[in-house]
C-alpha cells in the first residue's frame, strides 16, 4: 500500500503546494492536503489527492494504469461555483499538461461547457436548473466536498449537474454531528469530517470506503 501511495504522489502531486488565498469565510472547509485510498472488498482500486483552501478545492483521481482525472472546484464567497476537469494519459507526471480540459460554469438555468483539446476550443450551453453544481460523479471526494459546503450553507436539497451524462438531479443533504450524508439517485454517501477536514467516506451499497491514508504538506 505505502509503495503505491508513494508512486501516486510522485505522479500527481506537484512539489509546490497550491497558494493559499487571503480570503476567509465561515463556510469554508479547513485548508488541508491529503491522499485518499478507495478500498472495496479488501482491494485498493483507486487513489485521490486533494488540496483545499478558502478559494479552491483541487483533486486528482487515478486508477493505477488508467487515465488520470483532475478537478478544480472554484469557491466564490465560500460557495462552490465553476468546475474544471482535466484528462491525463496513464502515468503522466504532475507537471504534464492535460490532453483535454473542460470548464463547467453555471449561468442562471444553463451550464456553459467550454472544452480545450488538440489546440481547439469549443463552447456549448446546456440546460439545467438555477444553482446547479457541476460534479465529477466518480469522485467521492468531490461529492463529499459539495455536500459539506451545502450543509454549511444550510441547504438540504442541492441540484447537481452530472458532467459525465449532462443530467441534472436533486440530491438531499443530511447532517449528523461531524457526518454529512449525500443522497443522490439512490446512492448514499456518508462523509466523516474532523474540524472541517475530510477523514473518510463510506458508500454502503458499493461496499466502498474512501480513507485518508496520508497527510501532505500544505
Amino acid at each position: 500500500m505505502r509503495r503505491l501511495i508513494c508512486l501516486f504522489i510522485a505522479l500527481v502531486v506537484p512539489s509546490a503546494a497550491h497558494a493559499q488565498s487571503a480570503a476567509d469565510t465561515a463556510s469554508a472547509a479547513a485548508p488541508s492536503s491529503a491522499v485518499f485510498a478507495y478500498l472495496q472488498l479488501g482491494d485498493t482500486i483507486a487513489f485521490e489527492a486533494v488540496r483545499s483552501d478558502t478559494a479552491m478545492v483541487r483533486g486528482a483521481y487515478i486508477i493505477p494504469g488508467q487515465i488520470r482525472l483532475s478537478w478544480d472546484q472554484l469557491l466564490t464567497k465560500g460557495a462552490p461555483s465553476s468546475l474544471t476537469i482535466g484528462v491525463f494519459p496513464p502515468n503522466a507526471p504532475a507537471e504534464f499538461r492535460p490532453v483535454s480540459e473542460t470548464d463547467f460554469a453555471t449561468r442562471d438555468d444553463s451550464i456553459v461547457v467550454t472544452s480545450y483539446a488538440n489546440g481547439k476550443t469549443t463552447s456549448d450551453t446546456r440546460p439545467t436548473v438555477a444553482g446547479a453544481l457541476p460534479v465529477l460523479g466518480r469522485s467521492m471526494i468531490h461529492l463529499s466536498y459539495l455536500a459539506f459546503y451545502a450543509a454549511q450553507l444550510r441547504m438540504r436539497t442541492v441540484p447537481l449537474y452530472l458532467t459525465s451524462s449532462g443530467k441534472t438531479v436533486n440530491a438531499q443533504v443530511e447532517v449528523f454531528g461531524e457526518r454529512v450524508t449525500l443522497l443522490v439517485e439512490g446512492l448514499r454517501i456518508d462523509a466523516l469530517w474532523d474540524d472541517g477536514a475530510l477523514v473518510e467516506v463510506h458508500v454502503p451499497s458499493q461496499q466502498l470506503v474512501v480513507r485518508r491514508v496520508m497527510l501532505l504538506p500544505q
